[in-house]
């Protein structure tokens, strides 16, 4: 049967984790919402190396991958109703947004995950969905509600019930949601470690 050791700081990390992501929150309704997003992804790197998970950087690599790629597909479909900087056309608020928003989920998810090392993968990929929709649905609704944030370009399209977030085409909307799961199937593939187990013993 095997031992798995965790990081002796894993608790603490897990109230620090979610305290950035809170402040990151806060600030982007008293900054420009670019700018944090920029300025939180670098202080990323730092962050994980001081906090002894490096091995997370690779998650980080992903999230980054997807957000590009995602960001060259729709960058038609961006225009705010804020300034917001872009380069090659591509804006910079979405493609760091969704940079942040993969891997934050992850990393909240890797507090947990550790705790299910004997279930399945159904299991873990069910608890991560969970997590993902939660958050995005939950951040997607403040930042239009409440940071009045606007995409000029896709405006016109009804949004998701309820939350009436997420004005955008369809196949946007099915692409935001597909996201997360996507993100996580791919961790799985590569084989990528919990950022928070040291090591596992039999």
């Amino acid at each position: 049967m095997k031992k798995i050791i965790i990081n002796k700081w894993e608790k603490e990390l897990f109230i620090i984790d979610v305290l950035i992501s809170l402040i990151v929150l806060i600030l982007i309704d008293t900054i420009r919402m670019d700018l944090v997003m920029i300025v939180a992804f670098f202080f990323i790197f730092p962050y994980l190396i001081l906090s002894k998970r490096t091995l997370a950087i690779l998650h980080l690599s992903v999230a980054i991958s997807i957000s590009l790629i995602w960001n060259l597909i729709a960058q038609d479909y961006y225009g705010y109703n804020l300034n917001m900087i872009s380069i090659f056309g591509i804006n910079l608020y979405p493609l760091f947004a969704w940079s942040l928003g993969l891997f934050g989920v992850y990393l909240i998810f890797s507090h947990i995950e550790h705790k299910l090392i004997n279930q399945n993968f159904l299991m873990k990929f069910s608890l991560f969905i969970l997590i993902f929709w939660t958050l995005l649905i939950s951040v997607e609704t403040i930042a239009y509600h409440i940071f009045d944030l606007r995409n000029l370009v896709t405006s016109n399209y009804i949004g998701l019930p309820i939350c009436n977030c997420i004005h955008a085409p369809f196949w946007m909307q099915l692409s935001y949601l597909l996201m997360g799961p996507i993100y996580f199937i791919l961790c799985e593939i590569f084989k990528l470690k919990n950022p928070n187990i040291i090591k596992n013993e039999i």
